[in-house]
């Protein structure tokens, strides 16, 4: 007589993706097998790889879109500080009676040639060191001008240095024909700001000796 054991099946989830299946079979021996769950993997499989995705490529459009180029600006014009420096000249023209032209000078030298000055009343061009990015001492002055000039040499007590800014800067007189720092007055314009004008020592630099018409 033969006897037939029922078989109990378990179907056991463990996870996406996989599912355990438990047969009692005869003997009460069990035996258990693994097999994918392909309905899972149809549907969490795809959506993590597309998310996946979407970062790698917004990465990738950041890091396109961040670079920066590697083609360095081009100076397309060789008077481009030149055109700067007339502009600044007009300006402080526009804004009062008092203005100074200078352009950068070779390091090594002991005067300073001033381009052009304007001085709406008698006084001096006098060129000061830098103090951080402000003026420090002043190294040099002008003769007395009684309304300022062309091509005018400033002499200094030191040489230019290679690398370092200066600045020419107007005094009014106050009335003894010397300058004097302390009692001397320093020019402004009608907003108040100082009538000055910066400038480099180099080795390249060559200032201008020809007529000057900013």
């Amino acid at each position: 007589m033969d006897v037939f054991l029922p078989v109990i099946r378990h179907d056991l989830d463990i996870g996406v993706g996989f599912r355990v299946q438990a047969s009692i079979a005869e003997g009460g021996k069990i035996v258990q097998r693994s097999m994918l769950n392909y309905q899972h993997m149809q549907q969490g499989v795809p959506k993590l790889w597309i998310f996946f995705f979407l970062i790698v490529l917004g990465l990738i459009i950041a890091i396109l879109t961040t670079q920066p180029s590697s083609s360095p600006s081009i100076q397309t014009s060789s008077d481009a500080p030149e055109a700067t420096r007339y502009a600044t000249f007009e300006q402080m023209l526009e804004l009062g009676d008092n203005a100074v032209y200078v352009e950068n000078q070779a390091s090594g030298s002991t005067f300073v040639l001033i381009g052009f000055a304007v001085l709406s009343q008698p006084g001096f061009v006098v060129i000061f060191n830098d103090d951080g990015g402000v003026p420090g001492s002043a190294v040099g002055e002008s003769n007395l001008l009684p309304t300022g000039g062309e091509h005018l040499i400033v002499p200094v007590n030191e040489a230019l240095v290679d690398g370092q800014v200066y600045y020419a800067m107007l005094y009014h007189d106050d009335g003894n024909g010397r300058f004097r720092e302390d009692q001397d007055t320093q020019v402004v314009d009608s907003e108040q700001s100082v009538i000055l004008m910066s400038f480099l020592a180099s080795d390249e630099s060559e200032p201008e000796s020809g007529p000057v018409e900013p």
